[in-house]
């Protein structure tokens, strides 16, 4: 009797035992990529780049659809994964290296701490990219982060050590970062024996709307795709080993990106292009009709370290993270209650201050920008980009589909409806119609900045409503109305009433018009107005056109000014508002109801016309690009090197103010 309860005892211990013992052998592999864009992987539905590791890994885990960086800034970012807390809690605000200083506070413990104390084995392998050095990981040896097979070589030794412990690795690629910011050393810059390199044809590279069709453009997303698949390779590898070792059965597996890539518009920004990222898990645990799922959940860096927490039974730190476990939702297409993130940015380096708060939903998304009547400051990685060197040397009015004055004064609250503008540039945030919206998503932006102690709030207070801005500054640009007569104007076909001023606006009236002239002829420009529409209405701007009076939209050109949604007739593309009118379409959507006044620049520059409404580029076009023979032969206009601006009435009700020009 006594040997069986001897027995029984015995058995009982190790029933209690094993489950401690299983959660102790649970590895964490993460693959932690630095700014790739969330699309750019095969899996993701790029169709050009090569990624077969990943898009393997891919279908037989869970992708996500909409992961987020937190912070698009390289040590930042690294902050949020590593310890689960926002940058603006954790103290890691902005780069740690060099002159910038930034370091995490005293009290806050990383995962590889946590894990520490669990009895991990850790490893950080390449790229750490925080201060000050965390003393508990175990292995830690000096290699580049671009030398992903080194990298590879290092991963086998650390899961191949003797050891009882499980491990928790990260491999801290640099890739694709790129390795030069300006031309030619675009791409892998060292190539490692028994790797292959491969050629991009930077003409079959589809450019994504955030940035300009330029050469310089395309090879630096030549470079950008062969780093993506030189560290595609490297994953392989990495994954080869963990199998080879035989613990690929135990091992969690996290591959995803620091934030998005260091082009304008992305790095430092809380535009998708910036902060939306690649993001897949696989589970072993997760049987074959589980794998390969997408996932619609909400998630974002914040996430990692309760992930690994939860898959490792590790125990958190005393104060509360501020992400939580995703493991719920892998293998799922969809979990309820996992419907927005929230991001928080403060720096990039010392010197770019620009601190923004962010709620982002699947269909909206609203921006902060607390120091807003700042000039935003650009990363010195954008700074020296040939993108941005280039825009700058070009003089040119627009990169991507964001005018670049906007791009670097921005408005304090932005909201934008992804859904119809996924390039978000349509500003909402001041739209009637979507005042109850920008309440609710800023009453639960601030909650949650509230809950994750955001210091900011003391100095900084986000308004709920809509504010009146300040006027444009207009130095430079000269006035072409005195808003008391029509003095420098010369009025043409006006065998009806002609405009006129009323209160300090020029008006045309609906029963007449005619086409009011400037005296001056001009060549190149910047042309800035106000214009409020009615119901129906139809004028037009004239370019560089003689003093006529027929056809100066076949003489010289027009660009159409009308009431796109109100217009009783059928349109041609080349008639809606901004269009080159009957030759070159323009965008829509950027006007503002009948009746509230709209701000537009018009810009001629040599061949080039772009045409920008409420900070909305709805026009960018070449002239020289027209080769159409019927085109040109209707419209001689379209070769003018100058001419009179005009205003074409066609007997429709409609008000200028605010007219003014600079040269260039």
């Amino acid at each position: 009797m006594r040997h069986v309860l001897y027995y029984l005892c015995i058995s009982f211990n190790l029933f209690l035992i094993t489950p401690l013992i299983a959660a102790e052998q649970r590895n964490v592999l993460i693959l932690f990529s630095d700014n790739q864009n969330w699309n750019d992987c095969g899996c993701y539905g790029n169709p050009v780049v090569k990624t077969p590791h990943i898009d393997q890994l891919a279908r037989e885990g869970t992708r996500y659809q909409h992961a987020f960086a937190t912070t698009a800034s390289c040590g930042p970012s690294r902050g949020v994964l590593y310890t689960g807390l926002h940058v603006h809690a954790n103290g890691q605000y902005g780069h740690p290296h060099g002159d910038h200083n930034f370091r995490l506070k005293p009290k806050v413990e990383t995962v590889f701490a946590l894990l520490d104390q669990n009895q991990y084995r850790t490893g950080m392998i390449g790229k750490y990219h925080l201060y000050p050095e965390d003393s508990t990981i175990d292995f830690q040896p000096k290699v580049s982060g671009y030398h992903v097979k080194a990298m590879a070589d290092l991963a086998t030794e650390f899961m191949n050590q003797k050891s009882k412990k499980p491990f928790f690795l990260v491999m801290g690629y640099h890739d694709p970062h790129p390795t030069s910011r300006t031309q030619p050393e675009w791409g892998v810059k060292t190539r490692e024996s028994g790797m292959s390199l491969t050629i991009y044809d930077p003409q079959q590279i589809p450019v994504p709307s955030y940035l300009p069709d330029r050469p310089e453009v395309r090879a630096g997303l030549a470079g950008y795709y062969q780093q993506i698949s030189y560290l595609d390779e490297g994953i392989g590898r990495v994954l080869k080993a963990l199998k080879d070792s035989g613990q690929a059965e135990n091992t969690l597996v996290i591959f995803t990106s620091d934030h998005g890539s260091s082009e304008p518009g992305a790095m430092a920004n809380h535009y998708d292009p910036g902060v939306r990222i690649p993001l897949i898990v696989r589970d072993p645990r997760q049987p074959e009709s589980e794998q390969g799922v997408i996932s619609d959940a909400m998630v974002s860096l914040l996430d990692l370290t309760p992930t690994v927490l939860d898959w490792t039974n590790t125990k958190g730190p005393k104060y509360k993270l501020h992400g939580r476990s995703i493991l719920p939702t892998v293998g799922k297409e969809h979990t309820p209650g996992w419907d927005d993130v929230s991001l928080s940015h403060v720096f990039h380096e010392v010197t770019m201050y620009y601190p923004m708060r962010t709620l982002r939903t699947r269909d909206y998304k609203l921006i902060w920008n607390l120091e807003w009547r700042s000039k935003y400051p650009l990363p010195i990685d954008t700074l020296s980009r040939a993108t941005w060197n280039e825009t700058l040397r070009l003089q040119a009015p627009v990169i991507g589909q964001r005018s670049v004055h906007k791009f670097l004064f921005r408005d304090e609250v932005e909201l934008y409806d992804l859904q119809q503008d996924p390039d978000e540039v349509i500003n909402l945030a001041c739209q009637p119609e979507y005042q109850d919206l920008r309440k609710e998503l800023s009453l639960k932006l601030l909650k949650q900045l509230k809950q994750t102690d955001d210091l900011w709030l003391k100095q900084y207070t986000l308004p709920i409503s809509c504010v009146s801005e300040s006027d444009e500054q207009t130095t430079e640009y000269k006035p072409l109305f005195n808003g008391h007569d029509l003095t420098g104007w010369t009025l043409k076909r006006a065998n009806r009433k002609g405009y006129h001023v009323e209160q300090g606006k020029l008006v045309c009236p609906a029963d007449g018009g005619g086409f009011l002239f400037t005296e001056k002829e001009y060549s190149d420009f910047s042309l800035k107005f106000d214009f409020k529409l009615t119901k129906a209405a139809n004028n037009g701007i004239a370019i560089r056109c003689p003093l006529v009076d027929q056809k100066p939209a076949y003489e010289g050109m027009e660009i159409q000014v009308l009431d796109n949604k109100g217009y009783p007739k059928k349109l041609k593309p080349t008639q809606y508002h901004g269009s080159v009118y009957d030759v070159v379409p323009a965008k829509r959507g950027a006007l503002k109801p009948v009746g509230e006044w709209n701000q537009e620049e018009i810009i001629c520059r040599g061949s080039k016309i772009t045409v920008i409404v409420n900070d909305i580029p709805i026009l960018q076009t070449d002239l020289a690009d027209i080769k159409d023979k019927q085109v040109l032969a209707r419209h001689p206009g379209l070769k003018n090197q100058s001419g009179h601006i005009g205003l074409l009435g066609h007997g429709s009700h409609v008000e200028y103010k605010n007219i003014r020009i600079k040269e260039f």
